[in-house]
């Protein structure tokens, strides 16, 4: 039986992708005009790597050291912070995590800022209902906060006891490295059983491993 639920956040709970992505580009934009298309694709193809990773491969040529690279990644950060006041979650979102983090510990990983998804979560009521909340500001967003989860638990079967439910190809690949059970949300073209079009239905999946 799983004790813990590990989600992502942007395409998983809410709807901001298209909003994040248009703050992103416009920060990108300011260094070189260029730049809009390569952005737009290693956004969208990338989603779940953690942003200054992102920024360092679009602007990879321009051999920024890692300090500006930090720099504009965290300029991103506010801006989507700023614009994204409000955000919407997917249907029922809230209720379903109320709901299930009555049963098992809750975990956020984000490839955004931690006080964004903060902000957003308490937007939603929900931001009590998660043990951890980890941005790709304070660690990259994969294998470390996998780890920093685990350690939190002191659980040492903390990946066998975990599912861990996103979007995007990131996700899963951080996922698989751990040897974490995955649920993709949303990928309708991807066949199987653990592949949900909402986290609303979060049940139909965790009655398969009671």
């Amino acid at each position: 039986m799983k004790k813990y639920l590990i989600f992502d956040l942007d395409g998983t709970l809410i709807k901001s992708n298209q909003i994040g992505l248009k703050n992103a580009i416009h920060i990108i934009k300011k260094y070189d005009k260029d730049y809009e298309e390569k952005a737009r694709y290693i956004f969208t193809t990338t989603m779940g790597m953690n942003l200054y990773d992102q920024v360092e491969i679009i602007l990879e040529d321009k051999s920024l050291n890692k300090n500006k690279i930090k720099e504009i990644g965290d300029e991103i950060y506010k801006r989507i912070r700023k614009k994204e006041k409000k955000v919407e979650f997917f249907n029922n979102v809230p209720k379903t995590i109320k709901k299930v983090s009555k049963k098992y510990k809750l975990f956020l990983s984000t490839g955004n800022s931690t006080q964004f998804a903060l902000d957003i979560l308490k937007q939603g009521g929900i931001n009590d209902c998660f043990e951890l909340v980890y941005g790709s500001d304070k660690v990259k967003k994969g294998k470390q906060h996998l780890k920093i989860f685990k350690n939190y638990t002191n659980d040492k079967d903390f990946y066998n006891n975990s599912l861990y439910f996103g979007d995007g190809d990131m996700d899963k690949i951080f996922a698989n490295e751990a040897k974490i059970d995955f649920v993709r949300i949303g990928a309708f073209e991807e066949k199987g059983n653990d592949v949900l079009d909402s986290v609303e239905n979060i049940e139909d999946i965790l009655k398969k491993y009671k």
